[in-house]
C-alpha cells in the first residue's frame, strides 16, 4: 500500500468516525445548520420582497376568504392555547419550522435579530410555528440559544393556503389574513430591504 493511499484511508476513516459521532449524538443537524448559516451570510439567499397586490375589487367575500387563513389553533411556550384569529388586524410574520430541520435552525438567528427590531410594535406579530408533535425540544432549543422571538406549537391543520410540504416556509400575512409574501426554504430576513417591507406594511402601505 502506497503512503498516499494509506493517508487517504486514514483521512476518510477519521471523517467517517466524526460523521457517525455527530449522527449518533444528534449534533449532525446543528453542524449542517452552521454550514447553512455561512451560506446565508453571503447574502445569496434572500426572500422575494415584491408584495402581492390587493385586487381593486376587494369585496366582502374576498375578505372573508382571507380570514380563513387565520382559522387555526396553536399553543404558546407556556402551554396556553392561542387562536390565530386573535392576531387579526396585525401584520404577521409566520414561520413554519421543526427542530430536525437544519435550514430552519440556520435562519433563526437572522429572524431573531429582525424580531428584536419590531418587538415593541404592537402592529406586527411574529409567529414561529413549530409543526412537531413534541414541543419540548423546540422550546428547549429556543431557550438554549437565547432567542427572543415567540414560539408556538401548531395544534391541528393549517388552512390550505398556508399548508406547505417544505420546511422552513415563511409567510407575511396582512391584517385580514391575506398572504402578501411567501418563501419556501431558508432565507436571510435580517436585511434592510425586508425591514423596509415590514415597516411599509405596518404603516398601512401596500
Amino acid at each position: 500500500m502506497s503512503p498516499g493511499t494509506k493517508k487517504d484511508l486514514i483521512f476518510y476513516g477519521v471523517a467517517g468516525m466524526i460523521a457517525l459521532l455527530l449522527y449518533v449524538t444528534g449534533l449532525h443537524t446543528q453542524a449542517i445548520a452552521y454550514v447553512q448559516q455561512g451560506i446565508l451570510a453571503t447574502g445569496l439567499i434572500r426572500p422575494d420582497t415584491e408584495l402581492v397586490r390587493s385586487s381593486p375589487a376587494d369585496t366582502a367575500p374576498a375578505r372573508a376568504a382571507r380570514m380563513e387563513n387565520l382559522d387555526f389553533r396553536m399553543v404558546d411556550a407556556a402551554g396556553e392555547g392561542v387562536s390565530a384569529e386573535s392576531l387579526a388586524g396585525k401584520v404577521i410574520f409566520l414561520n413554519l419550522w421543526a427542530v430536525w430541520c437544519p435550514p430552519c435552525l440556520a435562519e433563526m438567528p437572522g429572524i431573531d435579530r429582525l424580531y428584536r427590531d419590531f418587538a415593541d410594535d404592537e402592529r406586527v406579530a411574529f409567529v414561529l410555528l413549530n409543526v412537531e408533535r413534541d414541543f419540548t425540544k423546540g422550546r428547549a432549543l429556543v431557550e438554549a440559544r437565547g432567542f427572543d422571538f415567540p414560539v408556538y406549537q401548531l395544534r391541528g391543520p393549517l388552512p390550505a393556503e398556508l399548508a406547505s410540504s417544505t420546511l422552513p416556509t415563511t409567510y407575511v400575512l396582512g391584517p385580514t389574513g391575506e398572504v402578501l409574501l411567501s418563501h419556501r426554504g431558508m432565507a436571510d430576513y435580517d436585511t434592510a430591504e425586508f425591514r423596509e417591507v415590514l415597516e411599509r406594511l405596518v404603516g398601512g402601505g401596500i
